[in-house]
């Protein structure tokens, strides 16, 4: 049998915790941007109808 030498110091659990909350954290701001594209993916939300253009006031010129 042979026998593995690991040794996780203090450090390394740190390095490890704060990459697994840097991945959260940017599974999170991924999902918040693409909120609305999932849900509509999902179809829990309907499209929304694109805005009407507003015309330029006639008067200025």
């Amino acid at each position: 049998m042979t026998t593995l030498l690991a040794y996780l110091d203090p450090g390394s659990g740190s390095m490890i915790l704060q990459i697994l909350a840097g991945g959260l954290a940017a599974v999170a701001v991924t999902a918040k941007l693409y909120w609305n594209r999932i849900l509509r993916f999902l179809r829990i939300r309907k499209d929304e109808p694109e805005a009407v253009k507003a015309e330029p006031a006639s008067g200025s010129e």
